[in-house]
């Protein structure tokens, strides 16, 4: 038996709904409906339909709600792909345009991984553009794209900057910003590179740390200052003169209390004591005021003991809370918390990865070592291998080691040396005047950095 043709505005709209029941109607009515559409709490979509006179012969007139999730050039697309299916619709005047504008939306949400990193999306192949117009200075060079599928959520990446060259693909989460089960909001995954892997290892590490600390809800810029792929030693102070070894302690009202009551309990204990010892012997084994001495020695004991157990639960109630206190701004001194909104939200990283990998291709290929000043990488990708031992190419001994001795070493600060420059500059006097700090791994010295 066939399913009933609906006949009205209100019996198509209940088909409509029956069909796709994951659509929310927020108000219907025979001149307009305004419904909703979640895939995720970040991936909605709110539309308007309004039902013209001489409907259905005239199509829907649909209106997309511009919002955070839906950027204009989104809503105009969807809304001229959204029009011309109903005025197919319209031509044959019947009471189904409806079921076809829900159909295309939940399609387009479903099929899209693209919905809730539009803005970001748009920004990371402008980025790609313009890496292309500052790097690309020769014919022979080849210029980096970024290729997008939208169905599965990936993104190829391929960055080229003179000879060297990084392509990784980028899949976004369905949850996006968020993620889903075990996975990353953003997972990067490297298909080929002819840096070392030792530098590959470095960017890629430190590219995914930064994905993982904007899901807890770090900024971009705590994300990008905590994903240093080179730790410090226990004993290294940024912010601290290495001659000021001591530790302060700030004298505030609770700890004046704390003292205050401790005087107090002390006291009130040597009080007790006294009574309790206050007894005199009468020479006979025995006690003054035998009977009256005993209970107030008696109670003295047990009101010591009430006291010392009062305090002592107190004292371990309030070093509970101490740590407890250390943790939170242990927590907070690393920045898992947002002292702006104290949101733990994820926070969308796709544009973060992307301009962090663009950067660091670029910046690294041409950066200068800071005491030399000649450039680090060579220009040949070969000869870079071959300095970190990773060369097949079979060449005299020396010449391996002399190549080995100019690789390229990066220091907490972020700097790259070459590998005598840095042992010069830590190790040998006269040091200049700089204005922080720079660790290498490598020694166990530190020093200033430019």
């Amino acid at each position: 038996m066939s399913a009933e043709v609906p006949t009205s505005i209100t019996s198509e709209t209940a088909e409509a709904h029956s069909i796709f029941p994951s659509i929310k109607v927020l108000t219907s009515t025979p001149s307009f409906l305004i419904a909703t559409y979640e895939r995720t709490p970040y991936t909605r979509i709110k539309f308007t339909l309004t039902f013209p006179d001489g409907y259905p012969s005239h199509p829907l007139i649909v209106n997309i709600d511009q919002d955070a999730v839906i950027p204009p050039g989104l809503k105009k697309k969807l809304e001229k792909e959204i029009s011309a299916v109903v005025k197919q619709k319209a031509d044959h005047s019947q009471y189904d345009q409806v079921r076809a504008v829900y159909e295309r939306i939940t399609s387009f949400i479903d099929t899209n991984m693209f919905v809730p990193c539009w803005r970001e999306l748009k920004k990371c192949v402008d980025l790609v553009q313009s890496f292309n117009t500052d790097t690309v200075k020769t014919a022979n060079q080849k210029p980096s794209t970024i290729s997008l599928m939208e169905s599965k959520g990936k993104i190829l990446l391929n960055l080229h900057n003179e000879s060297y060259y990084y392509n990784c693909c980028i899949i976004v989460d369905p949850s996006y910003p968020d993620f889903s089960g075990d996975g990353k909001s953003c997972l990067l995954q490297v298909k080929s590179t002819n840096f070392p892997s030792v530098i590959e290892t470095m960017l890629t590490s430190q590219a995914q740390e930064i994905v993982r600390r904007m899901q807890e809800g770090l900024t971009q810029e705590r994300a990008l200052a905590m994903s240093n792929p080179i730790r410090l030693p226990k004993n290294f102070h940024l912010h601290q003169d290495d001659n000021d070894n001591g530790k302060s302690h700030a004298l505030t009202k609770d700890t004046i209390m704390d003292i205050k009551h401790d005087t107090e309990t002390l006291k009130k204990v040597s009080e007790l004591r006294s009574k309790e010892s206050g007894a005199v012997p009468n020479g006979q084994g025995g006690y003054q005021n035998h009977k009256v001495m005993a209970k107030e020695r008696k109670d003295a004991r047990r009101n010591i003991h009430k006291l010392t157990e009062a305090e002592r639960a107190a004292d371990d109630k309030l070093i509970e809370k101490e740590m407890e206190w250390k943790l939170e701004e242990k927590k907070r001194l690393e920045g898992y918390y947002d002292l702006y909104n104290g949101t733990f939200s994820p926070q969308p990283c796709l544009y973060v990865l992307v301009k962090f990998l663009v950067d660091k291709i670029r910046g690294l290929v041409e950066e200068t070592c800071p005491c030399c000043k000649e450039r680090v990488l060579p220009k040949d990708p070969s000869e870079l291998k071959s300095m970190y031992g990773h060369s097949n190419n079979p060449s005299d001994k020396k010449d391996k080691a002399k190549k080995k001795k100019m690789k390229p070493m990066r220091t907490y600060c972020g700097c790259w040396y070459h590998k005598p420059c840095l042992n010069t500059f830590l190790t040998e006097p006269h040091f200049p005047k700089y204005h922080s700090k720079i660790f290498s791994q490598s020694w166990s010295h530190q020093c200033l950095c430019p």
